[in-house]
C-alpha cells in the first residue's frame, strides 16, 4: 500500500488529538466550539505545563552514566556470548550520559524555568487552526481542513517562498473524509478522528484538567485499514491486527507527573507481502500478553522520580530469511521498579525476565537460551549507591545475581567465539572507580563460567578483576581476558 502524500501534523500532540476517537456510551449533548477551545485551552494547557515544570525539574535525579557504566561492567562478561548484552549496556550509558547532559543544558537563568513543550503554542494552534467555528460541521464533529495537512512551502525562480496546497494531497484528503467528533463525558472532553463512509473510530483520546489518555483498538484500526484501501483504490494490507494499548499522562500534583503504557487486551499482529498465509513462514507475527507495560512518575519539586516495567509473555517471528531460517524470541517478560532521586542511592527490584526460560529459536529448533535467577524465584533486587567523594560506585544484589546462558552454535549457523560464557554468578556487592580499570569484589563472590572451561574466574572478597583483550593465536579471534589479584 503506497504511502499517502500527507504532510506530518506539526507535533506529535496534534496527531493524537487528530487521530482520537469518542468512547461509547456518551450520552451529553456535543460541546460548542467555543466550549471545546475552552477545554483546550485550560485543561490542555495546565497537563502540558505541569509535565514541562515536572521533566525539567526531576533532571537531576535521573541515573547518570556512571550507574550504567558500572552495569556494563557487570555483564561485560556477555561479549563472548552471540548476545550483544555488552554491546547493548555501553550504549545504554552513552544514551543515559547525552540525555542527562542534554536535559542540563536546557536550563536557563536561576528563576527561570525551561519549556520542553511550548503549551501556549500547542493550545494556539489547535484552537485556531482546527477547532474553529469554520471547520464545524455540526453535533460537535469538525471537518479536518486540507490547509492544515496539505499545504505545502517551496520556492519561486525568484527564491521567494509560496504557499499553496498540494492539489494530490487534497484529492485523497476529501476521499477519506477525515474528520474529528468530539464529546462530553462527565468533566472529560473526547476526541474523535472518523475516517471513510462509515466514520470508522479506531483511538479514543480524553482530556481532563489532570491527563490525557489515548487508546488504540487495533481491531478497528485494521478495519479502517481495509475501508481506506477501497476508498484510495489501493491494496488492502496483508496484515492482521489485534488488541488495545493505552498510554496515559496523569498530573499528580504540581510539578509531579505519570506516564504509562499498557496492554489492555492481548497484542496480536500479523505482517506479510501480498499473497503470503499471515500463518506461514513468510510472515512477521508479535503477540504479548496483556500487561501494565512501563509506568514513570517525575517530581520536579522533590527531585524523584519512580520506573516501573512489566511487559508479560511475549513471541517474535521474523520472517524466513534467504537461506531459509526463520528465527522466533520467546520472552517470558521483563520486568523492574527503580526510585531514583538527587544524590540518592538507585533502587531496582523485582528485576526479571518473566516466569519462564527465554529462548531463541531458528526453524523450532534451539539456538540460545537465558535463564535469570531460576533458582531464585527469577527475580533479584539491586541497589547502587554513588559515592561522590571517592569517585567510586557500588552495586549490590539480593539474593544474588545468577544469568545462566546456552548458545549452540551449529543451530545459529555461525563461527564459535574462542568461549562462549554460560554463567555469571554475583553473590554479594562490586565496587568500581572512576580512576580505576579494576572491579572489587566488596562482599561475598563474583564468578564466570565458560565453555569451554579455563576462561572464566572466580573472585572472593576483597580480590579486584581486571578484564583486557585479548587474540587468540590459532584463530586470531578476538576475546575478553580476566585476571583476578590484589586491588590496587
Amino acid at each position: 500500500m503506497h504511502k499517502l502524500p500527507f504532510a506530518p501534523p506539526r507535533s506529535l500532540l496534534t496527531l493524537s488529538l487528530m487521530s482520537s476517537l469518542v468512547a461509547m456510551g456518551c450520552n451529553e449533548d456535543p460541546p460548542t466550539p467555543t466550549q471545546v477551545r475552552g477545554k483546550i485551552s485550560s485543561d490542555l494547557g495546565n497537563v502540558l505545563r505541569e509535565a514541562n515544570a515536572a521533566v525539567t525539574g526531576s533532571t537531576e535525579a535521573v541515573p547518570g552514566s556512571s550507574v550504567l557504566a558500572l552495569a556494563d561492567r557487570l555483564l561485560g562478561a556477555s561479549a563472548q556470548v552471540n548476545l550483544p548484552l555488552r554491546a547493548m549496556t555501553t550504549r545504554l550509558a552513552a544514551h543515559a550520559s547525552a540525555l542527562t547532559q542534554g536535559a542540563r543544558a536546557t536550563a536557563v537563568a536561576p528563576g527561570t524555568r525551561a519549556t520542553a513543550i511550548d503549551a501556549d503554542a500547542e493550545v494556539a494552534y489547535l484552537n485556531d487552526k482546527l477547532f474553529t467555528d469554520a471547520n464545524h460541521v455540526g453535533d460537535g464533529v469538525y471537518q479536518v481542513p486540507a490547509s492544515l495537512v496539505c499545504a505545502r512551502t517551496t520556492l519561486d525562480p525568484s527564491g521567494n517562498t509560496v504557499d499553496a496546497i498540494d492539489a494530490a494531497c487534497a484529492a485523497q484528503l476529501a476521499k477519506i473524509d477525515l474528520r474529528i467528533r468530539t464529546a462530553s463525558d462527565g468533566g472529560a472532553l473526547v476526541f474523535a478522528l472518523q475516517v471513510d463512509a462509515d466514520h470508522d473510530e479506531p483511538l479514543i483520546l480524553t482530556l481532563t484538567h489532570t491527563s490525557i489518555a489515548l487508546t488504540i483498538d487495533l481491531d478497528g484500526t485494521q478495519r479502517a485499514f481495509v475501508a481506506l484501501a477501497s476508498l484510495l483504490g489501493q491494496d488492502v494490507p496483508n496484515a492482521a491486527l489485534a488488541g488495545q494499548v493505552t498510554g496515559k499522562l496523569e498530573i499528580l500534583g504540581a510539578a509531579k507527573l505519570k506516564a504509562s503504557l499498557s496492554i489492555d487486551r492481548a497484542l496480536s499482529f500479523a505482517f506479510a507481502k501480498a499473497g503470503a498465509d499471515l500463518a506461514g513462514r513468510d510472515a512477521l507475527v508479535v503477540t504479548s500478553a496483556k500487561a501494565e507495560v512501563v509506568s514513570v512518575t517525575l517530581d520536579g519539586t522533590a527531585k524523584t522520580g519512580s520506573l516501573a516495567v512489566g511487559l508479560a509473555d511475549t513471541v517474535l517471528k521474523l520472517p524466513a530469511s534467504s537461506d531459509g531460517k526463520r528465527t522466533e524470541l520467546d520472552l517470558g517478560g521483563a520486568s523492574f521498579a527503580a526510585a531514583f532521586g538527587a544524590g540518592q542511592p538507585l533502587g531496582l527490584t523485582h528485576v526479571g525476565l518473566g516466569n519462564h526460560t527465554t529462548t531463541l529459536s531458528i526453524n523450532g529448533v534451539r539456538a540460545a537460551s537465558i535463564d535469570l535467577n531460576a533458582q531464585d524465584g527469577r527475580t533479584f533486587d539491586v541497589t547502587v549507591r554513588r559515592d561522590a567523594a571517592t569517585a567510586t560506585d557500588t552495586v549490590a544484589v539480593t539474593p544474588r545475581l545468577d544469568l545462566q546462558v546456552t548458545v549452540d552454535h551449529a543451530v545459529l549457523g555461525d563461527e564459535p567465539p574462542v568461549y562462549d560464557v554460560t554463567r555469571v554468578l554475583l553473590d554479594g556487592s562490586l565496587r568500581s572507580s572512576d580512576t580505576s580499570d579494576q572491579v572489587e569484589v566488596a562482599t561475598g563472590s563474583f564468578s564466570i563460567a565458560t565453555n569451554p572451561a579455563g576462561h572464566g574466574f572466580t573472585a572472593a572478597a576483597g580480590q579486584c578483576v581486571t578484564d583486557t583483550d585479548a587474540i587468540d593465536p590459532t584463530t586470531g579471534g578476538s576475546f575478553i581476558q580476566w585476571t583476578v589479584g590484589a586491588c590496587h
